[in-house]
């Protein structure tokens, strides 16, 4: 025998209901509580959104399907697609309706069936606003066109903004004079001097620059720079005064004090891998030193005095700088100068030591579904233990990332895919726990069937 439920919303005034329905069945098989709501409207994008949830504590699984009820009792279809609802679940969905395509319509209803349970849920449509009327878009319009041709005039008037000549200068130097105007003009310009020589003269229509100069010996104690910005609404005048000085004597340099060279730096080592050691050769004039070998946030892993008469510094690099891409940095000093170079490396995976059978590590652990793949297929990345979020790395043979994944400190796995060439390739996870990070790396081999 079917049982069947309908949710009776109260009697309600020609507007609808502020929220919706509820509907509560109880029955042999299980109950069932489903609710739905108008969540909001978003009128400028033309969508209401309605809030349904359904707790399904039966053995059936349900499915939900919405419509609307427009003003003339026609049904229409609101949301493609059914909700289904899983026996002993609960489903909590928010259900967009395009008003463009629905129409107007007065209520939202939620269909819900499944094995011997049927019940439906109403929720009311939004509340419909008045278009405004004609005159208010006139008005806008007229007050629209009334700003537009105030800043038109505004920004047509010819204006000088910047004109930043220098107050003094010396006889056979240059002088660079910034300037910027705006308007519908055009810019003239003339350097004389007190006697009314002229020395430069131009026009330019360029909005901003900069108008160079070259004081020349007879120029005089002063000059004179005007600047006359015309158009069709006007035009502005400035005048700038330029005192011209003799330079004084020029005294032969003292002897220069050294300063460090670093004439070659280059890392020796062809392929660096961690837990191995980084051989950098170098040639400088530098007394003394550092060379360092630090990741892109900064942090130092590793550091060795320079030598000068040696020529070379070598590196350990940790096991946890496996899959980084590094940067070595050569710091020569002589006193309080020095000099700087850089060279970039990605750091490989080293060798990775199998744990005895039977044996238990205090840290995580990193496992893969299979250690040998088919061209992209996928795998998974597992790791064992109580962990923070973890980043999981595949990289080939020569450091180059492919692929990334992220594991949340909730869950334990991820699913990368297998690069379609074969080849040998690492998996490595950085792991965090507390304020320390560990770093994880297993080998993969990808291989076509036979």
């Amino acid at each position: 025998m079917s049982t069947y439920a309908l949710a009776i919303p109260e009697p309600r005034a020609p507007r609808p209901a502020t929220y919706g329905t509820r509907a509560q069945l109880a029955g042999a098989y299980g109950e069932v509580d489903g609710y739905l709501a108008l969540a909001g409207c978003d009128r400028r994008a033309g969508t209401a959104s309605y809030a349904l949830r359904i707790v399904n504590q039966s053995d059936a699984a349900l499915r939900a399907r919405m419509t609307c009820a427009t003003l003339r009792g026609e049904s229409i279809l609101a949301y493609p697609l059914d909700v289904h609802v899983a026996p002993f679940s609960v489903s909590e969905t928010l259900l967009p309706v395009r008003m463009a395509d629905v129409g107007p319509y007065d209520r939202a209803i939620v269909n819900v069936e499944g094995g011997a349970i049927a019940f439906s849920l109403e929720a009311p449509a939004p509340a419909r606003t008045a278009k405004p009327s004609r005159w208010i878009f006139a008005v806008a319009l007229a007050l629209v066109f009334t700003v537009a041709a105030a800043c038109a005039a505004a920004f047509s008037t010819p204006r000088l903004a910047l004109l930043a000549a220098p107050q003094r200068t010396f006889e056979g130097s240059a002088i660079d004079v910034p300037y910027a105007f705006g308007g519908w003009a055009s810019m003239q310009y003339a350097l004389q001097t007190r006697d009314g020589r002229q020395l430069a003269a131009g026009l330019t229509r360029e909005r901003e620059g900069t108008i160079h100069f070259t004081v020349p010996p007879a120029a005089g104690s002063q000059m004179l720079l005007s600047v006359n910005v015309i158009g069709p609404l006007g035009h502005i005048s400035e005048l700038r005064r330029i005192a011209v000085a003799v330079p004084a004597p020029r005294k032969a340099p003292a002897a220069s004090a050294a300063v460090p060279r670093i004439n070659a730096f280059a890392v020796a080592t062809p392929s660096v891998h961690a837990g191995d050691t980084l051989r950098v050769n170098y040639i400088t004039n530098a007394r003394d030193g550092e060379v360092w070998l630090i990741d892109d946030s900064g942090a130092l892993w590793a550091r060795e005095t320079v030598v000068p008469q040696a020529g070379e510094a070598d590196l350990k690099v940790p096991q946890g700088a496996a899959g980084r891409q590094m940067r070595v940095v050569l710091h020569a000093r002589i006193g309080a100068a020095d000099a700087v170079a850089n060279a970039v490396v990605t750091v490989l995976p080293g060798a990775v030591a199998a744990q005895p059978a039977g044996a238990q590590g205090g840290g995580d652990a990193l496992t893969l579904s299979s250690a040998v793949v088919t061209p992209d297929a996928s795998f998974t990345v597992t790791i064992s233990g109580p962990h923070a979020d973890a980043a999981v790395i595949l990289a080939d043979e020569s450091g180059n990332q492919i692929q990334q994944g992220d594991i949340a400190a909730d869950q334990d796995a991820v699913t990368l895919t297998a690069p379609g060439k074969p080849g040998t390739y690492y998996v490595t996870a950085n792991v965090s726990q507390g304020v320390s990070t560990q770093t994880l790396v297993k080998k993969i081999t990808v291989q076509t069937s036979n």
